[in-house]
Protein backbone atom coordinates (compact mmCIF):
# COMPACT_ATOMS: atom_id res chain seq x y z
CA UNK A 1 0.00 0.00 0.00
CA UNK A 2 1.60 3.30 -1.39
CA UNK A 3 1.87 6.16 1.47
CA UNK A 4 -0.96 8.27 -0.12
CA UNK A 5 -3.40 5.11 0.22
CA UNK A 6 -2.19 4.90 3.76
CA UNK A 7 -3.14 8.68 4.66
CA UNK A 8 -6.54 8.27 2.86
CA UNK A 9 -6.86 4.67 4.49
CA UNK A 10 -6.29 6.45 8.01
CA UNK A 11 -8.65 9.33 7.31
CA UNK A 12 -11.49 7.05 6.48
CA UNK A 13 -10.67 5.41 9.55
CA UNK A 14 -11.03 8.44 11.56
CA UNK A 15 -14.15 10.08 9.65
CA UNK A 16 -15.81 6.26 10.40
CA UNK A 17 -15.10 6.73 14.03
CA UNK A 18 -16.25 10.09 14.68
CA UNK A 19 -19.20 9.45 13.41
CA UNK A 20 -20.01 6.69 15.55
CA UNK A 21 -21.63 8.19 18.21
CA UNK A 22 -24.21 9.64 16.14
CA UNK A 23 -25.33 6.30 14.86
CA UNK A 24 -25.10 5.16 18.21
CA UNK A 25 -27.48 7.74 20.00
CA UNK A 26 -29.79 6.79 16.56
CA UNK A 27 -29.82 3.37 17.52
CA UNK A 28 -30.61 4.35 21.10
CA UNK A 29 -33.74 6.29 20.20
CA UNK A 30 -34.65 3.80 17.61
CA UNK A 31 -34.78 1.47 20.52
CA UNK A 32 -36.17 3.75 22.97
CA UNK A 33 -38.91 4.08 20.49
CA UNK A 34 -39.37 0.45 19.83
CA UNK A 35 -39.61 -0.10 23.77
CA UNK A 36 -41.82 2.15 24.59
CA UNK A 37 -44.64 1.37 21.49
CA UNK A 38 -44.06 -2.52 22.99
CA UNK A 39 -44.75 -1.02 26.70
CA UNK A 40 -47.50 0.51 25.59
CA UNK A 41 -49.21 -2.63 23.56
CA UNK A 42 -48.35 -4.71 26.53
CA UNK A 43 -50.47 -1.83 28.63
CA UNK A 44 -53.84 -1.59 26.30
CA UNK A 45 -53.69 -5.66 26.06
CA UNK A 46 -54.12 -5.41 30.17
CA UNK A 47 -56.04 -2.26 30.50
CA UNK A 48 -59.31 -3.14 31.27
CA UNK A 49 -61.10 -1.85 27.77
CA UNK A 50 -63.43 -3.64 25.26
CA UNK A 51 -62.13 -5.60 22.85
CA UNK A 52 -62.75 -3.59 20.26
CA UNK A 53 -61.08 -0.67 21.35
CA UNK A 54 -58.07 -2.49 22.05
CA UNK A 55 -57.82 -3.68 19.04
CA UNK A 56 -58.21 0.04 17.51
CA UNK A 57 -55.61 1.06 19.58
CA UNK A 58 -53.08 -1.34 19.07
CA UNK A 59 -53.86 -1.11 15.12
CA UNK A 60 -53.04 2.60 15.77
CA UNK A 61 -50.13 1.99 17.81
CA UNK A 62 -48.83 -0.56 14.87
CA UNK A 63 -49.09 1.40 12.14
CA UNK A 64 -47.53 4.48 14.05
CA UNK A 65 -44.62 2.79 14.64
CA UNK A 66 -44.20 1.41 10.78
CA UNK A 67 -44.18 4.98 9.71
CA UNK A 68 -41.65 5.80 12.59
CA UNK A 69 -39.61 2.79 10.97
CA UNK A 70 -40.11 3.77 7.35
CA UNK A 71 -38.96 7.61 8.28
CA UNK A 72 -36.15 6.57 9.93
CA UNK A 73 -35.01 3.61 7.63
CA UNK A 74 -35.16 6.47 4.56
CA UNK A 75 -33.72 9.11 6.55
CA UNK A 76 -30.61 6.24 6.69
CA UNK A 77 -30.91 5.67 3.20
CA UNK A 78 -30.55 9.16 2.37
CA UNK A 79 -27.65 9.60 5.05
CA UNK A 80 -26.03 6.66 3.78
CA UNK A 81 -26.42 7.68 0.19
CA UNK A 82 -24.86 10.86 1.02
CA UNK A 83 -21.81 9.57 2.44
CA UNK A 84 -20.71 7.40 -0.36
CA UNK A 85 -20.97 10.39 -2.96
CA UNK A 86 -18.33 12.12 -0.25
CA UNK A 87 -16.40 9.33 -0.47
CA UNK A 88 -16.32 8.82 -3.92
CA UNK A 89 -15.27 11.48 -4.65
Amino acid sequence: MSRAEEEVSAEAEEEVEAAEPSSRGGTFAAGLAVGALLGAAVALLFAPAPGQVTRKRLRRGLEDAREYAEDEFGDLQRRARKEIRRRMR
